[in-house]
């Protein structure tokens, strides 16, 4: 071997090493909404709290540019993603215990919830429990809101349960979600996320329900100009990190991290609640009737699911502990 060989090897397993050490030092996170959205300022919160105390810089991956959740979960087990906020339903094939969250009508108050969401709650410990047993190759690191979910539609209002009957509506992965509206009357179907705008343009469905701030930021109000208020769901979301990159870490940068993740994830609780004001008045703006609905019949159509599924789940504790916080 020539020594000018020997030179350009070294040279270019040094830029390897070099790429690696660069790579190290990014932490790559995905979301799968548009701006504005409660998901996206935490993400930025963590963005800033990370970088203002550790040699990491942190790169956000909005609007699915990193693929849908399930995607992003299998990227987090290989290394190419660090971390993801993400609503807990689009992850609950992965961790079961997340299904438990679809439960509607679950928390008696936001100020119930937002105590859920902490990271010394029982509710917390246990799913990061239940996260950690699934083997998935994440770890979860905060809970947060994402503003209170509601029903949506483009063929016609929704003022009761009625209204739905053979409605065929988008639901996410989770059977529990399926079950839920099934038990109203939809016809349900499971579509991403990032592709529910064409679904709903196309009329493969005519109902879904979101946030308001995930209604805006995917510009669903242009394809679905119906909008009721059943307010069914405080959105549970999830930032998780991969285990991969908690184990490469110092102890030092993983308290950051706890700790940056937990200053966003109340950030983005508080975003969630404030965008479901203010973007609500945005949505009538560009034309959306906002409907406000008796909420009793939609309860009472859905709580026998509550025991049932805990249950299902092995979750009959978990249901009493959130019935005990009210």
């Amino acid at each position: 071997m020539t020594q000018h060989f020997r030179s350009v090897i070294a040279l270019a397993l040094g830029g390897v090493l070099l790429a690696t050490a660069v790579n190290a030092q990014t932490l790559r996170v995905a979301t799968t909404p548009s701006a504005p959205h409660p998901w996206i300022d935490a993400a930025e919160k963590f963005k800033e709290e990370v970088e203002a105390r550790t040699d990491y810089t942190v790169e956000i991956f909005t609007g699915g540019q990193l693929g849908n959740d399930p995607t992003v979960v299998d990227e987090m087990r290989i290394g190419t993603v660090d971390f993801m906020f993400g609503g807990v339903q689009n992850v609950a094939s992965f961790v079961r215990d997340f299904e438990f969250f679809q439960l509607n009508y679950l928390w008696g108050d936001f100020d119930t919830f937002k105590a859920a969401t902490e990271p010394d709650s029982a509710v917390f410990q246990h799913m990061a429990q239940a996260v950690e047993d699934a083997d998935v190759g994440m770890k979860l690191v905060a809970l947060l809101g994402g503003g209170i979910r509601n029903l949506s539609s483009s063929h016609a209002p929704v003022t009761s349960p009625a209204d739905l009957e053979g409605v065929r509506m988008r639901v996410t992965g989770s059977r529990l979600d399926a079950d839920t509206w099934g038990a109203l009357g939809a016809i349900t179907t499971s579509v991403p996320w990032t592709e529910v705008y064409t679904a709903l343009q196309t009329g493969v469905v005519s109902a879904f329900e979101s946030t308001i701030s995930g209604m805006y930021g995917a510009r669903h109000y242009e394809v679905a100009s119906y909008h009721s208020q059943t307010e069914h769901q405080f959105m549970m979301s999830h930032m998780s990190m991969a285990t991969a990159t908690w184990e490469r870490m110092s102890e030092e940068d993983r308290q950051v991290i706890l700790e940056a993740a937990t200053i966003a994830g109340r950030h983005g609780t508080e975003v969630g609640a404030r965008n479901d004001i203010e973007l609500l008045e945005a949505l009538k703006e560009r034309g959306v009737e906002v409907i406000e609905v008796d909420k009793t019949p939609f309860i009472e159509g859905t709580a026998h699911l509550h025991d049932e599924n805990a249950e299902r789940l092995g979750l009959t504790d978990l249901l009493q502990t959130v019935r005990d916080m009210h």
